[in-house]
């Protein structure tokens, strides 16, 4: 899936975050986490896909300054991924693939964060 096909599911949720600011989290998602078929993340998984969409906005932002953020401030990347989710679409994986994100490397689960969903 292409970042132009992930921008058509975020503006037919209702996004109204400006089209051309869209395609720019749509690329940065799709280069970072290619766009497939639903899979549950692992929280690694979902750490990257956060930060490839936040670093749109923050580009030297890394996994521990992600992890400092409120909650709150980072509601509307949630809600990125959670608009392509009622798509059965996410981050990751693709046909049946287990998602895996290019840039992420073999780590254990970093402890859990109260910003982190658990939907």
């Amino acid at each position: 899936m292409d970042h132009e096909d992930t921008v058509t599911i975020w503006r037919r949720a209702g996004n109204q975050t400006p089209p051309r600011q869209l395609s720019l989290y749509a690329q940065a998602l799709v280069r970072e986490c290619p766009v497939g078929t639903y899979r549950a993340l692992n929280d690694a998984q979902e750490d990257q896909a956060l930060l490839a969409l936040f670093r749109v906005d923050r580009p030297q932002a890394t996994l521990a300054s992600l992890h400092q953020l409120p909650a709150l401030a980072l509601s509307s990347y949630h809600q990125l991924l959670h608009d392509l989710a009622r798509e059965g679409l996410g981050p990751g994986g693709f046909d049946g693939e287990i998602p895996t994100c290019p840039s992420l490397t073999a780590r254990s689960n970093p402890p859990d964060h109260p910003w982190r969903s658990h939907v």
